[in-house]
């Protein structure tokens, strides 16, 4: 029996993403907004990644107001991993009507319930029955 998470990761909606913003690409416009000079803005990006570490690794979670909060966590096997939580305005923003313009895949299955999925699924795998 197939399981909704196969059904979701089949059917349900991605973000259709475009390649990762690199740093160039991140030094261009920061410096085209702000009148920084590119090496500026370099030498910030990278003190920024430099900072966090410096305090998380002191057990002091780094709060960047209209980013997030990073902090430091230990699983059981003792490795520390670095943990990030957006700020509720990104959220926000991310989520306001119309606001995302790239490409949604599935768009049409948002808001779709169990027994869409199963609709979907069954007929396309029918040794393998979607378990709802």
């Amino acid at each position: 029996m197939a399981t909704f998470l196969n059904a979701f990761r089949a059917y349900g909606p991605k973000l259709d993403l475009g390649p990762t913003a690199q740093l160039d690409e991140l030094v261009d416009w920061m410096a085209s907004r702000t009148g920084l000079n590119k090496s500026e803005v370099m030498m910030m990006f990278q003190e920024m990644s430099e900072m966090i570490l410096a305090f998380n690794l002191r057990g002091v979670p780094v709060k960047l107001p209209g980013v997030g909060i990073f902090a430091p966590s230990v699983d059981r096997n003792g490795t520390i991993k670095n943990n990030f939580r957006s700020d509720m305005a990104l959220k926000k923003g991310s989520n306001a009507p119309d606001a995302y313009k790239g490409e949604v895949v599935n768009r049409e299955h948002i808001g779709l319930d169990d027994a869409g999925y199963k609709a979907l699924w069954d007929p396309d795998h029918p040794g393998d029955p979607l378990e709802v």
